[in-house]
């Protein structure tokens, strides 16, 4: 068995019914960006904000581009489910490929965009995009390869929408 499929099944094997409604929140929540374009659409009322809200609109799209149409159907990896029938899925099975997960992208650059926007919040984003790309495993549908280089491609893409800044505790 390859390091991907273990690391799957172990993930896998720690589901609880208390943890099961947490992974599902935490993947529904992130679907589509739709939390993230909420987050930066309520910020834009502020105009404290709204620059910062626009980059983190920039670095949504701009990850979702990356990853569901440039890297997806280039690599087409199948999902897990795909692979395995047996597997046993507790979100709704998505289909587009499984390489890079989309998800773990876009809650990481939304951490690093969200962070420089709304610096105090950082303790709150940073962990939910964790909890975002641990998720994807945990309900059945990333290998953990896929939310490995998703994570990736989400801080590089919030690296560069944010040109190259990093983003800082205070303004």
């Amino acid at each position: 068995m390859d390091l991907d499929t273990s690391l799957l099944h172990y993930v896998i094997q720690l589901r609880r019914p208390w943890l099961d409604d947490v992974m599902v929140l935490a993947s529904a929540l992130a679907a589509g960006g739709f939390l993230w374009v909420v987050l930066a659409l309520t910020a834009a009322v502020f105009p404290r904000y709204r620059a910062d809200a626009w980059r983190l609109l920039l670095t949504i799209g701009f990850t979702l581009l990356i990853t569901d149409y440039v890297v997806k159907p280039i690599v087409d990896r199948p999902r897990p489910f795909e692979t395995d029938p047996a597997l046993q899925v507790i979100v709704g099975k998505p289909m587009s490929p499984s390489f890079p997960s989309g998800h773990a992208a876009r809650a990481v650059a939304a951490a690093i965009a969200g962070s420089r926007m709304l610096p105090g919040a950082g303790w709150v984003l940073w962990p939910f995009g964790i909890l975002v790309a641990v998720s994807r495993v945990y309900v059945g549908v990333h290998w953990p390869s896929d939310v490995l280089v998703g994570l990736i491609v989400g801080v590089g893409c919030g690296w560069f929408v944010l040109g190259g800044r990093a983003p800082t505790l205070r303004h």
